[in-house]
């Protein structure tokens, strides 16, 4: 009797490994995945997330939910991040600020881009750009740069993100400039003011500022970018004017630390597929987002290296802190 039940005790354990076992060897992904936002619905993250997040849902075959966790220059969604499994279940929607400046503008920071995340790939760029009032009396950087160095105090440009200031603080570095700078509490409000008059300038997103230079109604003196928009190949960069001024926003995607290399690769290469879709790059495009040629997750991790030491030089020398 003893025998018997030792036997059954022994298979029914058998079958309990077995079947764990079998559920951890299930192939990734077996179950819905959230793709955490840290920007409120509605914005130029929130697009790219929703809509990378449904083409990746169906290559990978389970469902992708955005979860939306606005606050705190993108604090609360990161930290949420990296503290979640490292299972490929739970990624973030990152910007340039959330790894690359949140570590110089922060004294103390609840998270830390170069050890708590995976980086699984660039995914687009979102340029900004020098816009200006339609009555504002320059036409280009140049001419705005010439026209503040002989009357200086002319201009203001309004700011809106902790990037438009460092922006705006490099073009003043690069050009021996002093432009003053006004905040807004955010990019609607800021447009606003350019298109009455109350601010002859501003640092805005691409995205809402192109259909508004389309219709006469603001001017573009120069993008925040390394090349110029496909959308629009008629504005020049900044760059074309001072050499090396890059501080473009861009969005990609990370996952939790210690995720397993194999999952970051096939997140990778879905991603990959996403981008090189005719439909998904005619969407972005026209929303005035420049889909990005998809690194690997080692060439994503060069790059925010690279990108960190360029924007932490940038903030000292500002003396930007927001703690």
């Amino acid at each position: 009797m003893l025998q018997v039940s030792l036997r059954h005790l022994f298979g029914a354990a058998a079958l309990l490994a077995f079947s764990a076992f079998g559920a951890f060897a299930q192939p990734y992904p077996s179950r819905q995945i959230t793709l955490v936002v840290p920007f409120a619905p509605g914005g130029p993250a929130d697009f790219l997330g929703r809509l990378i997040g449904q083409k990746m849902s169906e290559d990978l075959g389970q469902q992708i939910v955005v979860d939306n966790r606005p606050g705190a220059n993108t604090i609360i969604g990161a930290q949420a991040v990296a503290k979640a499994n490292p299972d490929g279940y739970t990624l973030l929607m990152a910007i340039d600020g959330t790894l690359v400046m949140n570590p110089f503008l922060y004294s103390k920071l609840a998270y830390d881009p170069f050890k708590d995340f995976a980086p699984i790939s660039l995914i687009a760029l979102v340029p900004s750009a020098v816009v200006g009032n339609i009555a504002v009396p320059v036409n280009s950087i140049g001419e705005l740069v010439e026209q503040e160095k002989a009357k200086p105090g002319t201009f203001q440009i309004g700011i809106s993100t902790p990037t438009s200031q460092v922006n705006v603080g490099l073009l003043n570095m690069m050009a021996g400039t002093n432009f003053s700078m006004v905040p807004y509490r955010g990019g609607t409000t800021q447009i606003t003011g350019i298109l009455a008059g109350d601010i002859p300038l501003g640092m805005e997103s691409v995205n809402v500022s192109l259909p508004l230079w389309r219709e006469k109604k603001v001017k573009i003196l120069g993008l925040v970018s390394a090349q110029r928009l496909s959308l629009a190949p008629e504005l020049p960069t900044i760059a074309e004017t001072f050499p090396g001024y890059d501080l473009g926003i861009w969005q990609s995607m990370v996952a939790p630390a210690n995720t397993p290399r194999e999952i970051v690769d096939k997140l990778h290469g879905s991603i990959k597929k996403v981008l090189s879709m005719a439909d998904v790059r005619d969407k972005l495009t026209a929303a005035g987002i420049e889909p990005a040629v998809s690194t690997t997750p080692d060439e994503f991790a060069a790059f925010i290296r690279s990108q960190a030491d360029t924007r932490a030089k940038v903030i000292r020398a500002v003396g930007m802190k927001l703690d």
